[in-house]
């Protein structure tokens, strides 16, 4: 789902509704219909920087948790069964 945009002028003229929607989900904020900044909650920022943001990433096996490697190598072992 796209990042629902607001232009630069609702931080003035409707500051309200910019908030209620960033307690929801991050916004865009654009100048000249293009994105420039970005709203968010502040627990959305703790979580981005916390590198919880998006549970979808990439792990070489060196760096993954001890279990969670295991599991990951325990799994490319098993036959593959459609």
């Amino acid at each position: 789902m796209p990042m629902k945009e607001f232009p630069a002028a609702t931080l003035t003229r409707d500051p309200t509704a910019l908030k209620e929607a960033a307690r929801k989900a991050p916004v865009a904020i654009t100048e000249y219909r293009r994105p420039k900044f970005v709203m968010m909650s502040f627990e959305a920022y703790e979580a981005l920087i916390a590198g919880h943001g998006d549970p979808r990433r990439s792990l070489m096996t060196s760096n993954m948790p001890n279990d969670l490697r295991t599991l990951a190598l325990e799994a490319l072992d098993q036959p593959y069964e459609d």
